[in-house]
């Protein structure tokens, strides 16, 4: 599902920008992966995955087999990037921010079926990271500092995988009783 979410975001990139044709590509950035980076492309890379922290702790909701857990809210955190010339990697995450911020809510229409039937929403926020964050995301990745944008993902819901449910209560009865 989180790959599904990646390309729904790319799809978004691809359709503001049609006069680029398909220009951002998914990559993980790291070194590690020893994956040379493709030239002159835009780069998609999600960095974390999270639960949502806000929507952590909701009520059980009912399920085919009773009480189940709510489903899962992520949250999602991605780094934008263009490995071409500085001058047009500029122009070219211009691009990447006008998208995103004309369409900043994807719900199912939007959406690919196959997404669309897991997710009630997908909400795209460009973040702003200190510089010490940026320099140390760059260090972890192992490469040097380029010019980015950042953007948290909140993905509701995820639902859970159908289990044992805990049923329902029936019936509440407090029964007093004499004490002599």
């Amino acid at each position: 599902m989180i790959l599904e979410v990646s390309e729904a975001l790319r799809d978004v990139i691809h359709q503001a920008t049609p006069d680029l044709g398909s220009w951002v590509v998914h990559h993980s950035l790291s070194q590690a992966d020893k994956v040379a980076l493709p030239d002159a492309k835009g780069i998609l890379a999600l960095l974390a995955a999270e639960e949502h922290a806000h929507l952590r702790n909701r009520p059980l909701v009912e399920g085919a087999a009773g009480l189940v857990r709510a489903p899962l809210s992520l949250k999602l955190h991605y780094l934008v990037t263009f490995t071409g010339v500085h001058d047009e990697a500029q122009s070219r995450l211009g691009r990447v921010v006008q998208a995103f911020h004309t369409m900043p809510i994807l719900r199912p229409p939007d959406l690919a079926p196959s997404l669309a039937d897991q997710v009630d929403s997908i909400v795209i926020r460009l973040v702003g990271p200190g510089h010490d964050e940026r320099n140390q995301i760059w260090g972890a990745l192992g490469r040097p500092g380029r010019l980015s944008v950042f953007y948290e993902v909140d993905v509701a819901p995820i639902p859970v995988l159908e289990r044992d449910g805990a049923g329902r209560v029936r019936e509440h009865r407090i029964d007093y009783v004499a004490v002599p």
